[in-house]
């Protein structure tokens, strides 16, 4: 017991190598309980040897006076002593475990969840949309990144915690498991950091893209205005005149105006190159719609001023020779001519930037159309050049045909120049192109070459998998060093262009790319370097890693193999020590090999956090496999160095006590021989007889000795492992054996002569009186009384002596006979009285016998006693084995099982068992009887020995019995509790049948309807409830919920503990029933009895729910008994103005298709899910005395005059609400279910009609004015003309937007164009980059059609529901939103919900899709896209709506100076409907 507490206390005193990982220390956790189960399986024998122990000491003198009784004292409380520190050190350890158990759940949990979150960001981040065209639809994206970015950041918090918990689990851990959650900690931190970085990329390209966007429309809509502008100054030029100044000024103007004109036209083509530029970066179809639309426009409007120009110069040419100035009219031409040739003798070539070159082609395109413009002047010119030379005659005819004839060749020799120099220009451009390809090429490879090294990939903690990641950057370095030449080809190239350029453009495209080519090279070479040299050190770790630990392994093979061969410690002295001469040598082995295990460790550590995850597993288990056959070799070695010394101090004590023995008796056999001689002297002869009397005597204090190293050496002999040990130990044995034999032979044959010598020196009394004296001494240790009875060995060793004795005896036989003979002879010839002679005699003869016949008697007694001893010992060692086989039995029996039947027959086992255990009794009352006779007549010395073997199997037995009992309580008590169990099952499954029947029955009983009735069904209901809560634990105990482990919270994968799931709901729920499925009970009526109850539970639940619903219902109706509308109006107002809404916002949010209409249903459903305090009983009234027509609609007329019946209170105060008012009331009038579309952009700013032309409105004298063409117009007689459902009695009536047509434009019906994605035609009239990119406009779109993941595909159509409006057929975009399409909680389409309830605390509609604002952002007036007044970047847009409720959708309120239009109009349908999604509050 003491070793074994000791082991365990040894085992739990070493520092615990605590894991990190959540499983090795549930595992570490297990091996503690494991444990405390040993400790509590030795508590039995602990008490009973603590009893035993105490009793003995009770029974002694004491333990301070009875030596025994401290010995015992001192082993009992040094085993309480272990016992305690047992028990303790557990627990503390338990503590600890579970302490970094829950640190260490927390941290890999969180961490899990975190990087989950990180990577779903990250996917989120890659698949939204490349950056937009349209400013509007970029300012969408960044408003929904900055919103995801938002949310992003304030995961910052949870990852500094996530740290800190590293941080106080790498403090608790051991240093092995260190490097692994640093790792993790480091992955978590790059995650963290690419997402950053991708952020930053993305922010940083929309912002890219905004500028370019907002600069193109700037530039593009500059462009329309000056273009219009120009329109109108051409129209305004006077008629061609009809004199001759007059019309040299007109043509001056022209000059001036045709200049101005070619100014604006190099900023036309710089405008069509920065156009295709954008085109390029399109990828959608509509985006490349709303590029080229208003490029075709612009270039229409261009090709019209042009041919404007064109007829306005022929006109000015044709008045100029009408009036007979040719030569003024050939010298303008000649003049033009020679110009223009300068200008293209001028130019000089152009090398290099291909951005430079193109400006130089737009330049020259337009020089090319001016010169191609004069080709109708030429030939006029011509034409009447020819007219004159046929009408003129002499000087004046040659002299006029040598300047048409300078005017034609100069005219070719331009034509010629003009086509050289684009043909120079364009080959020039090809090879800029070509170059800068080239370029861009290179710059894309090495690119991609620098994200596959910038990728930190952990480098291969194996030698193979090192290899591998080398040898596949080997593969990139030798491509990147075969593009060597490309890189330097590219680079010559490029310089050489830079030093053949001309000094202008400082910093060309070419110098640009040519630096950065230099900068991508260096840099990827660079990193190209790092990575080679990483890597061939991380393989040459590796190599070094593996080699050291082959080597290590290949020494632990080779050590636990001299373990394994080494031959048992010997007890043998000599072989002995040789043995240990041998083990210091190895125990020096090992202990030089701690320092390469520590430094293997050190870097396995440092590998493991370089290295890849399976690498790192590889590794670890490498490092910990070799972890542990080191301890195992240490340990074992450490025991075979305890052994060795312990059979060496053994093997020294016989030696010695041997060799001391073996010496003294060589020195009593030289002494017993040197003293041959014995002197006739009859006084010297007792002399020496006295003297070999005290040797005697000292011959006899050795027998102790001798005896107890006869002992010693068997002892040994027995516990010898080694065949030559037992060999030697005989050989020792029988030579201190035969030693003592001759000694003691020797000692009595001298003592033998010696009395023989007295005998014949005539000293017959003395030696009479000398074998008379040992007869005396030898006769007690005969006596039949003297003890002779005790183990084993001690009557083996009294048998021993008593042959020696017996040996002196026979030897003594020969002197008594000498004595009677000489006694015989004596009174025979002697002549003096000899009756004390036969006296003497007679005595001798007497006392001779009766050694003799005692000798006899002991030597029978001893063989008794030797019989006896074996027996016990038999008796002894058999029940010592049986009692040892029944307490493993019963120690490790396995669960009961929940089967009667296997249950009972274990009973029944039990039995048969405790009935070998009663039957064993007898055998330990016969053992115990055998040991009580042997000590009733047992030697002294072997009291102790055989008492300690009585108490031993007393003990023994009286333990398996109190084990065996408490199994068979056990065993009884578990199928009284299945009886039990079982009855109580049949009691709960006849309880639930009554319970289900009442149900039922109560269910199909009308409900009442009184209120106090109902409440009292309630209250009835509720005792049933607390009757069925009194039974779940019932319930509990029969299904046994505490030991399925089906009911256990699972620990599943890291990802299951996202923070989206962390927050409980907090809603009361039904007790958590116990789930049992077929594999874990063979029971069906457990099952029944499952199933039933949780059935049951629900009914009661439904129950419970119809009962409070019709409570509620008949309260609702109580209350609404007295239903005032005026009360709800008012508290309706009240509650507006406290939100800060506004009633039209509020309406539009319900809204959803902007048609100005809601259903019944849509504003019931609108106003609850606001959350304003209402009843939907009070809505139906209300919904009734909105709907003051009973078309089942509700208008936004309906809806103000029902919230305001006193119009006066609210009456316009500015023009500019006076024009909205009036523009509503206006528009209201139409009842179709398609309104004519009017919308406010700006104060007095509007858009009408399909084309969404940009029109002003005024207020003069009360009557609101629109501005048509040069003047205004009443709007309702405008309204009149360009409404089609207001044109009564027309048909196929053109209904014109511009009144004044351009010159040489007509009037005609638009061609039909298909709309595909779009959802407005197309014209030139209205063109879609033509009106402003309202924020009111792309708002609507943007969040306005409610749809949901199952709208049908693209061209699908949605089906109205029924009771909703009829809607036009939907088409869903291709693109997907940018973050709001992450969650399905819009209703679906085809329900016809239009109010998606959500908290409006925490959540508001974040619709992010592009699709969504392509009606405002696809089409910009010639105002442009930053026309309607207020700034795009601080627009808030309908995507970033943080109203109160998440159906919120329509209208953005504006920061700047337009505020958004009241007009309840139909905005135009997006072609693509966005799932809305509750996002989390800004």
């Amino acid at each position: 017991m003491l070793e074994t507490l000791e082991g365990l206390s040894s085992r739990l005193r070493l520092p615990p190598l605590i894991p990190a990982e959540v499983d090795k220390i549930r595992e570490c956790i297990s091996e503690n309980k494991n444990s405390t189960v040993e400790l509590e399986k030795l508590q039995p024998s602990f008490e009973a040897l603590k009893r035993r122990g105490e009793e003995l000491i009770a029974r002694s003198q004491g333990a301070d006076k009875d030596l025994a009784a401290k010995v015992i004292q001192d082993k009992l409380d040094q085993m309480v002593f272990f016992w305690e520190d047992i028990k303790a050190r557990t627990e503390e350890r338990e503590m600890k475990f579970l302490d970094v158990l829950e640190l260490a759940e927390k941290f890999w949990y969180d961490m899990a969840a975190l990087l989950t979150t990180i990577k779903d960001t990250q996917d989120i981040v890659h698949d939204l949309e490349s950056p937009g065209i349209d400013p509007s639809i970029i300012k969408q994206q960044v408003e929904a990144a900055e919103t995801i970015k938002e949310e992003t950041d304030g995961l910052h918090e949870e990852l500094e915690f996530i740290r800190l918990l590293g941080t106080d689990l790498i403090f608790a851990c051991g240093e092995t498991e260190k490097p692994e959650v640093k790792k993790s900690i480091d992955e978590m931190n790059n995650a963290w950091e690419n997402l950053n970085k991708t952020w930053k990329e993305r922010l940083e390209k929309l912002e890219e893209a905004m500028q370019s966007a907002v600069q193109y429309q700037d530039t593009l809509q500059a462009m329309f205005d000056w273009l219009d502008n120009a329109v109108i100054k051409l129209c305004n030029m006077s008629p061609v005149g009809t004199d001759l100044s007059t019309v040299k000024e007109q043509m001056n103007e022209m000059k001036e105006f045709k200049m101005e004109v070619y100014q604006q036209q190099i900023e036309m083509e710089k405008l069509n190159h920065q156009g295709e530029l954008m085109l390029k970066k399109a990828t959608d179809e509509t985006d490349r719609d709303i590029i080229k639309e208003p490029l075709t426009e612009l270039k229409h409007l261009w090709e019209n001023l042009g041919e404007k120009i064109a007829h306005r110069q022929h006109k000015l040419e044709a008045a100029l020779l009408a009036l007979g100035q040719f030569q003024h009219a050939l010298a303008e031409l000649m003049a033009w001519l020679t110009h223009t040739e300068e200008l293209l003798d001028a130019q000089k070539p152009i090398n290099g930037d291909p951005k430079v070159i193109e400006v130089e082609l737009a330049k020259h395109h337009v020089l090319k159309n001016d010169v191609l413009a004069h080709q109708a002047t030429v030939e006029t010119v011509n034409k009447a050049g020819n007219e004159l030379l046929e009408s003129s005659a002499g000087d004046d005819a040659s002299s006029l045909r040598n300047r048409l004839e300078k005017l034609n060749s100069c005219w070719e020799s331009v034509l010629q120049k003009t086509e050289e120099r684009e043909q120079q220009l364009q080959s020039t451009l090809q090879q800029a192109q070509g170059f800068h390809g080239e370029i861009e090429d290179f710059l894309l490879w090495l690119t991609r070459m620098e994200s596959q090294l910038s990728a930190s990939k952990p480098t291969g903690g194996l030698p193979e998998t090192a290899r591998e990641q080398l040898n596949a950057h080997m593969e990139l370095y030798s491509q990147l060093k075969a593009k060597e030449d490309v890189y330097s080809q590219l680079l010559a190239k490029g310089r050489l262009m830079l030093l053949n350029r001309d000094d202008s453009g400082s910093s060309s495209k070419t110098e640009q790319s040519v630096a950065l080519l230099e900068q991508k090279w260096c840099l990827v070479s660079t990193k190209m370097e790092e990575r080679k040299a990483k890597l061939e050190e991380a393989l040459a770790l590796a190599t070094d890693f593996q080699n050291s630990l082959q080597d290590f392994i290949n020494w632990l093979t080779l050590a636990e193999q001299s373990l394994n061969i080494a031959p048992p410690p010997s007890l043998i002295l000599a072989a002995v020590l040789a043995q240990i001469d041998e083990h210091k040598v190895f125990a020096n082995e090992v202990n030089a090999h701690r320092d390469r295990i520590i430094e293997l460790d050190q870097t396995g550590n440092q590998l493991k956090f370089l290295s890849q995850k399976q690498d790192v597993v590889l590794i670890k288990n490498l490092l910990v496999s070799v972890q542990s056959r080191w301890e195992k070799v240490v340990q074992r070695s450490v025991e075979r160095g305890r052994a060795l010394d312990d059979a060496r101090k053994r093997a020294k004590q016989f030696h010695e006590a041997w060799k001391k023995l073996i010496d003294w008796l060589e020195d009593a056999e030289n002494h017993l021989d040197s003293e041959l001689e014995i002197s006739n002297d009859p006084d010297k002869i007792k002399l020496q007889l006295s003297k070999h009397k005290e040797f005697q005597k000292t011959l006899g204090g050795k027998q102790p000795v001798y005896d107890t190293t006869i002992r010693t050496g068997r002892a040994l002999k027995e516990k010898a492992l080694l065949s030559d040990d037992t060999q030697k130990l005989d050989n020792l044995l029988g030579e201190v054996r035969d030693k003592w034999d001759t000694v003691c032979g020797k000692s009595v044959e001298r003592q033998h002569k010696l009395e023989e010598a007295l005998l014949f020196s005539g000293q017959f009394m003395d030696a009479l009186q000398a074998l008379v004296d040992w007869l005396y001494k030898v006769e007690p240790q005969l006596a039949e009384d003297q003890p002779v009875h005790g183990d084993l060995d001690l009557v083996m060793n009294l048998m021993d002596a008593h042959k020696v004795f017996q040996k002196e005896l026979g030897k003594r036989t020969g002197t008594v006979q000498v004595l009677k003979r000489s006694g015989r002879e004596l009174i025979d010839n002697s002549r003096d009285d000899t009756t004390w002679v036969k006296v003497q005699l007679q005595e001798l003869s007497n006392r001779w016998d009766t050694v003799c016949k005692l000798s006899v008697s002991k030597q029978t007694r001893l063989e008794q006693a030797l019989k006896q001893a074996e027996e016990f010992r038999t008796a002894v060692h058999m029940l010592l084995e049986w009692l040892s086989e029944a307490e493993q039995s019963l120690r490790f029996r396995g669960a009961l099982p929940d089967d009667a039947e296997a249950l009972q027959a274990l009973i029944d086992a039990h039995k048969e068992f405790m009935k070998k255990v009663e039957e064993k009794r007898v055998d330990v009352n016969a053992a115990v009887g055998m040991g009580e006779v042997i000590l009733g007549a047992c030697h002294p010395d072997c009291i102790t020995t055989i008492k300690h073997w009585i108490t031993i199997i007393r003990a023994r037995f009286e333990e398996v019995l109190t084990w065996a009992k408490q199994h068979q309580q056990r065993l009884e008590s578990a199928l009284s509790e299945l009886v039990a169990n079982a009855e109580l099952l049949e009691e709960l499954l006849a309880w639930i049948q009554w319970a289900e029947t009442t149900l039922i029955q109560r269910d199909q009983d009308p409900m009442p309807q009184n209120i106090d009735q109902v409440k009292a069904l309630i209250s009835e209901h509720q005792s049933f409830m607390e009757e069925m809560t009194r039974k779940q634990p019932d319930v509990d105990r029969v299904t046994k919920t505490y030991k399925r482990k089906a009911t256990e919270p699972p620990h599943g994968p890291f990802i299951d503990k996202s923070r989206s799931n962390r927050k409980c709901l907090g809603q009361a729920a039904p007790p958590s029933m116990p789930i049992i499925s077929q594999s874990e009970t063979k029971n069906p009526r457990i099952n029944q009895l499952s199933a039933r109850w949780q059935q049951v539970w629900l009914l009661a639940l439904e129950r419970q729910r119809k009962l409070n619903d019709a409570l509620d219902r008949l309260e609702e109706l109580k209350e609404f008994a007295n239903f005032d509308f005026d009360v709800w109006r008012k508290k309706y107002m009240r509650w507006m103005n406290h939100k800060k809404s506004r009633v039209m916002d509020f309406f539009r949010r319900i809204d959803k298709d902007q048609d100005g209409k809601i259903t019944r249903q849509e504003f019931i459903d609108g106003i609850l899910a606001s959350k304003f305090p209402t009843t939907k009983l009070e809505m139906t009234a209300v919904a009734d005395i909105f709907d003051r027509d009973g078309d089942g609609y509700i208008d936004y007329y309906e809806f103000v005059a029902a919230l305001h019946p006193n119009k006066d209170a609210y009456r316009p105060t500015t023009d500019a609400d006076k024009i909205e008012d009036e523009v509503t009331r206006q528009v209201a009038q139409c009842k179709c279910a398609k309104r004519f579309q009017v919308e406010q952009i700006g104060e007095n700013k509007y858009r009408f009609g399909d084309s969404q032309q940009l029109r002003l409105v005024r207020i003069l004298r009360s009557t609101v004015m629109v501005r048509v063409g040069g003047g205004w117009m009443a709007l309702d007689e405008f309204l009149v003309k360009n409404d089609p459902c207001r044109a009564r009695g027309r048909t196929n009536l053109e209904l014109r937007e511009k009144f004044i047509l351009p010159e040489g434009a007509s009037q005609g019906m638009t061609p039909f164009r298909s709309r595909g994605r779009r959802s407005k035609p197309s014209s030139r009239a209205a063109s879609p980059t033509r009106s402003s990119s309202s924020a009111s406009q792309s708002n609507h779109s943007c969040a306005s059609m409610p749809s949901s993941p199952a709208t049908p595909a693209s061209g699908a159509k949605v089906t109205p529901s029924a009771g909703s409006k009829l809607k036009r057929p939907t088409f869903h975009s291709s693109r997907t939103s940018l973050a709001g399409d992450t969650s399905n909680s819009s209703s679906p389409a085809s329900t016809g919900a239009k109010a998606t309830r959500a908290d409006p605390k925490k959540a508001a509609s974040r619709p992010t899709s592009r699709a969504g604002s392509r009606t405002g952002s696809r089409a910009s007036s010639r105002r442009g896209s930053d026309a309607s007044d207020f700034d795009l970047l601080e627009t808030q847009s309908a995507c970033s709506d943080t109203s109160e409720s998440s159906a919120a959708g329509g209208q953005s309120s504006r920061r700047a100076a337009a505020k958004p239009s009241k007009i309840p109009t139909m905005s135009k349908k997006t072609p693509a409907a966005t799932p809305k999604t509750p996002g989390p509050k800004r």
